[in-house]
């Protein structure tokens, strides 16, 4: 028998090799094996995941935000803005979600410090089901501040599609735009534009 092959058999047969191999083995079986958070329960499991929760509401906001940019004086656009129903429908996303992934204790332990922790932030939002809870944050304040973009440009005719496309996509950018666009066509006006949410006595 060569002397290599008579080495691989010795190799085979020593303490060490089975144990790599047995070792190897129980790292695989780790690997395929589930992690059980308990939750949902079986009795719950018809709920809607927050996976699924964040594909939907990708997908519903974008008619708000086109009728407010696209067809800003329509009565179907005014009506439903001016209702409390989108603030309304985004804080109860956010609420399920919230209730959805503080269920998961890797998500709890993250946040146990109690303080605004960077790091712990970071491996909190590390998992899926606490950054639904985040997007859910910026769509519902996205929303808002849009609303009252909308709204305030509404009432001061101010033209507000550049700046509701701002606050789509860079949140805050969009405050700011309005501010100034109402600032300059206050100035070129020559009078002073009451913001829609001061109460009327204010005015």
């Amino acid at each position: 028998m060569p002397a290599s092959a008579v080495s691989r058999a010795r190799l085979a047969r020593s303490p060490l090799s089975t144990a790599s191999r047995g070792t190897r083995g129980a790292l695989a079986r780790a690997r395929v094996v589930p992690v059980d958070l308990g939750f949902p329960p079986p009795e719950l499991a018809f709920l809607p995941t927050p996976s699924q929760v964040f594909d939907l509401e990708n997908v519903a906001i974008f008619p708000f935000w086109g009728a407010m940019m696209f067809a800003p004086k329509n009565p179907a656009t005014k009506a439903v803005m001016s209702s409390y129903l989108v603030p309304f429908l985004t804080g109860a996303v956010y609420v399920y979600l919230v209730w959805f992934s503080f269920h998961d204790p890797r998500i709890l332990e993250s946040f146990s410090t109690g303080k605004p922790d960077l790091e712990a932030l970071a491996k909190g939002f590390s998992y899926e089901w606490c950054m639904a809870v985040g997007w859910a944050h910026f769509i519902a304040m996205d929303l808002f501040v849009g609303r009252w973009v909308y709204l305030d440009a509404q009432k001061n005719d101010v033209f507000a599609a550049h700046s509701l496309l701002l606050t789509l996509f860079f949140g805050p950018t969009g405050a700011v735009s309005h501010v100034l666009t109402r600032g300059v066509a206050g100035l070129v006006r020559g009078e002073k534009l009451n913001d829609v949410m001061l109460p009327a006595d204010d005015e």
